[in-house]
């Protein structure tokens, strides 16, 4: 028997990643319903190899980049013409251990009023380090953070819980919060679309959970500060449209400070520590879309304007 529930997983250039994430999902026990691979600005080439490399999975080929957000809810409308009860948003730099399916599925089948729920997130190079156990937000100043970050795994955030967001990387949704509110925004295209989501979601009377008994881990550099232009606008920008969308005028104006000292702080380091003009530019950018909300076609912004070899984003 398998479990009521389809894995979505966006691939965007980065084919063996996905193959490998599948094949991790191959593991679990029970396996997923459905697994849908979303190939966002597919081609030839990563179509034919994540045939090959995943077979019996649903392919969904987009001729372009949609982000994540886009990308998601293609798959996400392709499983909503099933039954299932859940949809699960998967990052595609993951693999998930065999039982961390069934025990967010689990989870969320006995606690009923909670509509979005996240696993324990580790790092895939350091497997006893914590990336995500449990998401902080304050829509006000667009100040998001993750429980845990960085921490020693050592059972501190084994309790399950209401949290403020759970993170695109791995997000279980049921069929009844995407009924009542619909999908991803996409005009967020990459970026804090998942606390959108999730505020969103409270707000329509449903709770946001962390089940740690589910485990998976996650391949991003824990090094890695600074990212591409791209993140740096997107980044940049969003938090202001988050503030606005879900914060009153009085109470963003209380801190007001806080999110100058944050743009303040970026800004500075990207010009005086690491002396990048793409990123300062690409931050100029965000900062100035951002108090315009100006999201642009599909909420891609000034993406093409970004340097191109730079421009490797999806979510």
């Amino acid at each position: 028997m398998k479990l009521p529930v389809a894995v979505i997983l966006v691939n965007y250039r980065s084919t063996e990643e996905t193959i490998q994430c599948v094949r991790s999902l191959r593991k679990c026990s029970p396996e997923p319903a459905e697994i849908i691979i979303v190939d966002n600005a597919s081609t030839a080439h990563s179509a034919d190899a994540l045939r090959t490399g995943c077979p019996g999975v649903t392919l969904i080929e987009c001729p372009r980049n949609l982000g994540f957000a886009g990308g998601n809810n293609l798959g996400i409308r392709h499983a909503m013409q099933k039954p299932g009860e859940y949809v699960l948003l998967l990052n595609n730099d993951t693999t998930v251990e065999p039982d961390a399916i069934g025990q967010l599925v689990d989870a969320a089948t006995h606690e009923r009023h909670t509509g979005v729920l996240g696993a324990k997130i580790r790092y895939y190079d350091t497997p006893g380090i914590l990336w995500y156990a449990g998401g902080n937000v304050n829509p006000a100043s667009g100040s998001v953070t993750h429980t845990g970050l960085g921490e020693t795994d050592s059972g501190q955030f084994d309790h399950p819980r209401e949290v403020d967001f759970v993170t695109g990387c791995c997000m279980l949704i049921s069929r009844n919060v995407l009924e009542s509110i619909g999908l991803l925004d996409e005009t967020f295209f990459a970026y804090l679309e998942d606390v959108d989501f999730c505020l969103r979601a409270r707000q329509a009377g449903f709770k946001i959970g962390y089940e740690p008994s589910a485990i998976i881990y996650h391949k991003v550099s824990r090094s890695t500060g600074w990212d591409s232009p791209s993140y740096l606008y997107f980044n940049l920008r969003n938090r202001l449209l988050l503030s606005r969308r879900h914060s009153s005028w009085p109470r963003s104006l209380l801190f007001f400070p806080c999110l100058c000292w944050y743009y303040l702080r970026q800004f500075s380091r990207l010009a005086l520590r690491w002396r990048d003009t793409a990123g300062l530019r690409s931050a100029w950018y965000g900062l100035v879309d951002g108090l315009k909300d100006f999201t642009g076609e599909n909420g891609s912004g000034r993406l093409a304007l970004l340097p191109a070899a730079n421009r490797r984003v999806t979510g």
